[in-house]
């Protein structure tokens, strides 16, 4: 019998609203990271400062006076852009989850999970998905959970607190390979 056939690949859990803060918190800084996320950034940047570039050249301030104040606005601008991109879902992120788990019952429910090398499986009172790795788009981790991505925005929680250390590193080596 092979070590996979021996492996336990299920676990059955209920998520809780510190799983959900700490899924934001890991999409959030991950997405910040994404080539595309630092070009919409870049990109809005630069436009920043190409207005108010403008709009001190329009006032009449002088090039050289405004040149030293460039790097000033440059930091402001970045401290702007990143403190949006992170602090806003950062910080509504507590109020929207404490709202989805007075709301929604099935978030509320348990979930029975399971693995092999071709999918993931949960299911939950009336739900059951099966869904094999090709299908997510990305997967992410940290010392907390897994988050399997269907979209951008739409992500399934898996909790490394509900697996063994071995489940852990058997779940960590089929994404490797997958």
């Amino acid at each position: 019998m092979s070590s996979d056939a021996l492996m336990n690949r299920k676990t059955t859990f209920t998520l809780d609203e510190l799983d959900l803060r700490r899924a934001v918190r890991l999409h959030a800084f991950s997405a910040i990271r994404e080539t595309r996320t630092l070009i919409r950034m870049a990109v809005l940047w630069a436009i920043a400062m190409a207005a108010f570039i403008g709009f001190f050249s329009a006032a009449g301030m002088p090039w050289p006076e405004l040149r030293g104040h460039l790097p000033a606005i440059a930091l402001i601008i970045t401290a702007t852009i990143l403190g949006t991109s992170l602090g806003i879902p950062l910080a509504l992120s507590p109020l929207i989850i404490r709202r989805r788990f007075k709301q929604e019952k099935l978030i509320r429910q348990p979930v029975s999970a399971g693995w092999d090398e071709e999918a993931y499986e949960a299911e939950q009172p009336g739900v059951r998905n099966h869904i094999p790795w090709r299908d997510y788009m990305k997967i992410r981790e940290d010392r907390h959970l897994f988050l399997f991505f269907l979209s951008d925005y739409n992500y399934q929680i898996l909790p490394k607190r509900v697996l063994t250390r071995e489940q852990i590193e058997d779940l960590q080596r089929i994404l490797a390979t997958a």
